[in-house]
């Protein structure tokens, strides 16, 4: 991935202040309220064939699957990462918004053409996190590439009916883990799920 990601605060504007001047004296008019900053990112939970990338290839065989839901990122992050980060052979360090650093693996995510609505959602651990965005928001936030953003526990996912929909994202560790993926089916409340091992964890 690319440089790392920090958050960052926007001062808010100078303040105007009007004088008023009135026979034999100058009050000065209260301040005006003070601009704020810009909202957090709040990422959408829910995510379609529109959000999709376009032009998705289809999951490769090898990726580890679940419930219909694929990503060769689930074979764990690159061997070389490991905690804690020291430069950019030992892992991608990523800050959120709340000052939380974290170990980032690029996971984008496939969803096997037709196969509905998926629900998926981290078991464990407590600590790690998921952010599945759509592709617009990948390549356009400035508070996704910042860390200010808001974190849904969950995201559903609709497959377009005619291609592999592939969204992108990553998972985040604060230090070595084997990220369990759950995935679960909407129409049957099937689920199954995936181990990822991340910056030297490692999944029996």
């Amino acid at each position: 991935m690319g440089a790392a990601m920090h958050s960052i605060r926007i001062a808010p504007p100078a303040v105007l202040v009007v004088l008023a001047v009135v026979t034999a004296c100058t009050p000065t008019q209260p301040d005006p309220v003070l601009g704020t900053a810009s909202p957090r990112l709040h990422l959408s939970s829910n995510l379609t064939c529109q959000d999709a990338w376009q032009g998705s290839p289809p999951p490769a065989p090898e990726a580890p699957t679940a419930e219909g839901v694929s990503s060769l990122a689930w074979k764990g992050s690159p061997a070389s990462y490991s905690w804690p980060i020291r430069d950019e052979m030992t892992g991608y360090s990523y800050t959120d918004g709340g000052g939380t650093k974290y170990g980032a693996w690029k996971t984008p995510i496939t969803v096997a053409a037709g196969s509905g609505e998926r629900t998926i959602t981290i078991d464990n651990p407590a600590d790690a996190s998921l952010i599945v965005s759509s592709a617009t928001e990948w390549e356009t936030s400035e508070e996704l590439r910042q860390g200010d953003f808001d974190l849904p526990s969950s995201y559903t996912l609709s497959a377009c009916e005619d291609r592999p929909t592939q969204f992108p994202g990553m998972t985040l560790v604060q230090g070595p883990a084997c990220v369990v993926i759950k995935v679960t089916t909407t129409a049957t409340g099937k689920s199954s799920t995936v181990s990822v091992p991340m910056y030297g964890g490692t999944c029996s």
